[in-house]
């Protein structure tokens, strides 16, 4: 049994209530809930976890152990228990190697309401590589508020040359713009005076989920 199927078995527990009570309240079928909490099933909708969760009155982040202690830079928000918002996944975004921020998108994920800004821009990306770990690991989700500017040391979706997505903390000055890594085996990359038009922000990370 994952950890995840145990979560969702305890959750179930913690209600009192039987299999078929729960398939009335969730719309979930009894023999796919027996399925999710014995293990025998691991691909489960996002759509079916959020309605375990909110009929057994724990939040999907616990079922799916997103809501463990992580350790994250300061601009990074942890998520609340609140209702829950569609966020379109778009491509990858690097983080220590090149790669194209693809703005295709690859599928969906959730965040809570209160964890973004109504009106404004968001996108997740799927990081690639090692350089901000171990804040960011490689797999994890990050959650992009999509705005052209950011402040100095923010952690930032950098554009470079208009084609390459890589995740780092941005230091401003009046005649340079660094990208810096949080593991230190990656080198800061300065780019001085007329290079600096060389940098796009992309958006600022406000949230990771860690992989599974």
């Amino acid at each position: 049994m994952s950890e995840r199927s145990d979560r969702i078995l305890k959750a179930i527990k913690k209600t009192g209530l039987s299999y078929n009570e729960l398939a009335k309240i969730t719309g979930i079928p009894k023999s796919a809930l027996q399925r999710y909490a014995t293990g025998e099933t691991e691909k489960i909708p996002v759509e079916r976890i959020e309605a375990i969760a909110k009929a057994a009155g724990v939040s999907t982040q616990y079922i799916t152990g997103w809501e463990d202690n992580v350790s994250v830079p300061s601009n990074i928000i942890p998520v609340d228990d609140i209702s829950f918002v569609k966020i379109p996944i778009v491509g990858k975004a690097a983080a220590g190697i090149q790669c194209f921020a693809d703005m295709d998108i690859t599928g969906f994920d959730y965040v809570f309401s209160n964890d973004i800004t109504n009106g404004e821009n968001y996108v997740f990306l799927t990081v690639m590589g090692d350089s901000m770990y171990p804040d960011i690991k490689e797999n994890d989700l990050v959650l992009v508020k999509c705005q052209n500017s950011a402040d100095s040391g923010a952690i930032a979706v950098v554009i470079i040359d208009n084609e390459d997505g890589v995740i780092k903390r941005v230091v401003y000055d009046r005649n340079f713009i660094e990208l810096q890594s949080i593991n230190p085996m990656y080198p800061p990359r300065r780019f001085e005076k007329k290079e600096m038009s060389r940098i796009r922000i992309f958006g600022i990370v406000k949230q990771i989920k860690r992989a599974l």
